[in-house]
């Protein structure tokens, strides 16, 4: 019976300490309880919000001049690959080319800090938009693009002129000497083929963006 209490007690800890999937909770709000107005898109009326998780959050701004911006609200605009200020819930884009930032998620998004980089600072990348730095090293670097695509809304499946804003990930292996920049699936056959194929099936969960930078930060040693 005390060792059953005591595995309770490890899982209980390890639930409480498990981060939930921004993204997923805040497409999963969207869907259900979004109260705010539509946006214009196209032709279509939107619900949602084209900003990385539908709010602002703290951070600072590098442009490619050099300047920084220090400790403002930023809108990251994700569906059109735009980072700028937030100034009395306006975004008012920089004077310039961003060429790194970072935000602060609040609590209730995990707390995470998230740094990104402009892909046109990757030699031989023709990606636009911002990628996050999950993991760097001297030889590859795991990226995330947030993305954001219209969809049918499942309260609306009926309506040809509502679709919602659904947030979502793709993932890169950038690999540092050949300068590729390799879109993956979290997937064992995509990372070993980005990595070079290294013989690291057996020690790294693939299937989870831990473990694939868990596999990256061990090909940089």
């Amino acid at each position: 019976m005390k060792q059953l209490l005591v595995l309770f007690a490890v899982l209980g800890s390890l639930i409480s300490q498990a981060q939930p999937d921004p993204v997923g909770n805040f497409n999963k709000h969207v869907i259900e309880k979004w109260t705010h107005d539509y946006i214009r898109v196209s032709q279509y009326r939107v619900k949602g919000s084209p900003f990385l998780l539908g709010e602002s959050f703290n951070g600072d701004i590098t442009m490619k001049t050099g300047v920084v911006t220090v400790d403002k609200k930023l809108l990251y605009d994700i569906y059109d690959q735009k980072v700028g200020m937030d100034l009395d819930k306006k975004f008012v884009a920089p004077d310039g080319e961003v060429s790194t930032f970072f935000i602060q998620l609040s609590e209730n998004f995990g707390g995470e800090k998230l740094n990104f980089i402009n892909a046109v600072n990757l030699p031989k990348v023709n990606l636009k938009g911002f990628l996050n730095v999950i993991s760097d090293g001297s030889k590859f670097a795991f990226l995330r693009q947030y993305r954001i695509r219209l969809v049918a809304d499942p309260a609306e499946m009926y309506s040809k002129d509502i679709k919602l804003f659904e947030q979502y990930y793709d993932y890169y292996i950038y690999n540092r000497s050949t300068a590729e920049l390799n879109k993956i699936k979290l997937k064992d056959k995509d990372v070993l083929e980005a990595l070079g194929n290294p013989s690291l099936s057996s020690k790294f969960d693939l299937h989870t963006a831990l473990g694939v930078r868990q596999a990256v930060e061990a090909m940089n040693k």
